[in-house]
Order: structure tokens, then C-alpha cells, then sequence
């Protein structure tokens, strides 16, 4: 997939994938509903979107919009993601350079690959991430009576996960000299609630 962007344009990750649906060839995969990890078509379509916006950074392009998860990612530290959804959250941004980039996607033995080319300019930054966690959230958990299950039994349906506030920093380097450090953002991951399951089986019901 090769998309050009032009000095001045704005790349919208969900204008350009499109609707997730399985008539537009998306399958099924994990995601996030009402904190429960359930099947959905589309699902796993935030990898992309969060391998994009670490592109964007690094390219030292300027981000428009950009929301993190609700909840810290397996596949990305904390403060590099961008999560999208039809009709919700977007990923943008702008081609703030003096020339056209190219942005070329693809996948290879299961691994999402995006790069960004473009023609050099006469300062070229080298742009890194520095995060740091501010504070910790701590989860809970949530007892749900399964009749299924024998009385005195219990079953881990979700493993909890505490959640935390971070802030990643942009800093931009030129000739190996640091120039400047800002803040690109301070995102919440709330706490994953831990779920147990809990038999009721064979208690009369009055």
C-alpha cells in the first residue's frame, strides 16, 4: 500500500483504510468491549495505526489528532499508541515538510511494516521518545456467579492489570546535539478490572 501525501495535506488513517468490515476484507481478531477482551471484525487494526504513528514521530511530522487506548498495549510501550474505531477515535496528521512524502505499508511473515520517504531537507532532525510513568492505577475485582460451576469453585475469567499515567516527551536532536525535548503527550490506561468467576451450582434458588 503506497499512499502520497503533499506539503500542507492531512493523512486520516480512518478515511484512508476505510470502514472495518468483513465485505472490505477485514476477518476477526481480540479487542476491547466494556473491558472484556471479545472477537471483533477488525480487531488488531490499532497495530497499524500505532506502527504509523511511531513512523510519524520519528519523521518528525506533525500529529493532529491521536487518542491512546483505553487500556496499556502488549505490542507497543506505553505513550506510542494510537487507537482508531469507525466513527470514533481518528490518527492524523500533516505533511509539515517542504515536499511530498510517501508513505509505503505492507506485511511480511505476520510483521506490519511502514516507512515514510520523502526528499531531504537542509536541517534533517533525528527525533527519539522518552516516557516516564507519573502514577500507578491499581484493578480491581469483580465476583459474577456462574451456575455453571460447582459451589466453592471459583475460575480467573479475566486476569486484572493495573493501569497508569504516563508522559512521553519528543526529542529532537540535530548533528547528534539535542535541541529541544516537549511534551507529545500525557495519556490515562485505565486499570484492567479482573473478573473470577464464581460456581453457584447445585444452590437452591428461594
Amino acid at each position: 500500500c503506497n499512499v502520497i501525501l503533499l506539503p500542507g495535506e492531512e493523512f486520516s488513517y480512518n478515511q484512508t483504510v476505510g470502514k472495518r468490515t468483513k465485505e472490505n476484507g477485514f476477518g476477526e481478531a481480540g479487542a476491547y468491549l466494556n473491558g472484556e477482551t471479545v472477537q471483533e471484525v477488525g480487531g488488531g487494526v490499532c497495530q497499524t495505526s500505532s506502527t504509523l504513528y511511531n513512523a510519524v514521530v520519528l519523521a518528525n511530522l506533525e500529529v493532529t489528532e491521536r487518542t491512546n487506548h483505553t487500556y496499556i498495549s502488549s505490542y507497543v510501550p506505553i505513550g506510542r499508541d494510537a487507537t482508531v474505531s469507525w466513527g470514533g477515535p481518528d490518527f492524523k496528521f500533516k505533511n509539515t515538510r517542504t515536499y511530498a512524502i510517501k508513505i509505503k505499508a505492507g506485511v511480511s511473515n505476520g510483521i506490519a511494516t511502514i516507512s515514510i520517504y520523502g526528499i531531504k531537507e537542509e536541517n534533517e532532525y533525528t527525533t527519539s521518545f522518552e516516557t516516564k510513568t507519573i502514577s500507578s492505577i491499581p484493578f480491581t475485582v469483580k465476583y459474577v456467579d456462574d451456575a455453571t460451576l460447582s459451589t466453592g469453585t471459583e475460575k480467573v475469567k479475566q486476569k486484572g492489570a493495573n493501569g497508569l499515567i504516563s508522559e512521553t516527551y519528543m526529542i529532537k536532536s540535530l548533528n547528534g546535539k539535542v535541541v529541544s525535548r516537549e511534551l507529545l503527550s500525557r495519556d490515562t490506561y485505565s486499570a484492567m478490572q479482573k473478573i473470577i468467576l464464581k460456581g453457584t451450582k447445585g444452590v437452591a434458588n428461594n
